[in-house]
């Protein structure tokens, strides 16, 4: 019934496999129940392309969170060599998604919207220069709406240095990226603002404070397993020692063991002790 939708031979055959590929992999039943969900994504790829196109064409019309909900479609591509993964340009689409929805945030207020698209354009054009990186271009976006927002809740037309230092008083880790932006307020809009003296023992509290609650939780839900563990290796690690959190995320339950209340692990020629996550240690 779903491949009398076709006009196209050709995406007549790729349903019926892809259909037959659904029913070994998922079972027939769920294949049956779920198979009509992905008939509009088939029947897309015949109206652009009246085939299966490669994984960039994919990526720029659908786009890579578009992708994410075809997941099996896309999985059955890429088993039956049908389409070849392209990670760089997936990674590259969502960020220019993400890049994009800055821009929405403001979309209701045109002068707060103006300021931070000069911004963007700004950007853009070192990112075109090959001067910028695209997750660069994110990260200095982020504050720069966030800032924006800021002074929007206090009615302002430009964002103040009230405005600035209440937003770092909240998040003091967004110094460093949003510097660029309070450099293009006073350079393109003629705002009297500077970033304020660094309090680099106030950042580091407000780390410390997040990696400590995120432990409590940890405490109280419970769990186990290698990959609860992992976890809490990861962050007691940067806690207690200070080191990156993705040291603890490779970590195998292999390297560490047990010591009175707590477990060690040996890195580096060093040993690090960390609490073990029990309940007893919130009460």
């Amino acid at each position: 019934m779903n491949q009398a939708a076709f006009s196209a031979q050709t995406m007549v055959r790729h349903f019926e496999h892809y259909a037959a590929w659904l029913a070994a992999t998922v079972g027939e039943n769920k294949a049956a129940i779920t198979l009509n969900k992905y008939l509009p994504f088939f029947l897309e790829m015949e109206k652009v392309w009246k085939d299966l196109p490669d994984h960039v064409r994919l990526v720029v019309h659908f786009g890579a969170e578009g992708l994410r909900r075809m997941r099996l479609p896309i999985r059955w591509m890429e088993e039956t060599g049908l389409i070849v993964k392209d990670v760089t340009v997936q990674a590259e689409d969502s960020e220019k998604r993400q890049i994009a929805s800055t821009l929405m945030a403001l979309e209701g207020d045109p002068a707060m919207l103006r300021i931070l698209k000069g911004y963007h354009d700004t950007l853009m054009e070192k990112v075109n220069a090959g001067k910028l990186g695209l997750r660069s271009f994110r990260l200095a976006m982020s504050p720069a709406k966030a800032l924006m927002l800021e002074a929007q809740k206090k009615d302002l037309k430009k964002p103040d240095q009230r405005a600035v230092d209440v937003y770092l008083a909240k998040v003091p880790g967004q110094r460093a990226a949003l510097t660029g932006f309070v450099r293009h307020l006073r350079e393109a809009h003629s705002v009297e603002v500077v970033m304020p003296k660094s309090k680099d023992g106030a950042a580091q509290k407000t780390r410390q404070r997040k990696l400590e609650l995120e432990m409590l939780a940890m405490m109280r839900e419970g769990g186990e397993g290698e990959e609860f563990l992992r976890r809490w290796v990861s962050v007691g690690l940067t806690y207690f020692h200070g080191l990156p959190r993705t040291v603890g995320r490779g970590v195998t339950v292999g390297v560490l063991r047990t010591e009175g209340c707590g477990i060690v692990m040996d890195l580096s020629g060093r040993s690090y002790w960390l609490p073990l996550p029990s309940q007893e240690l919130i009460n």
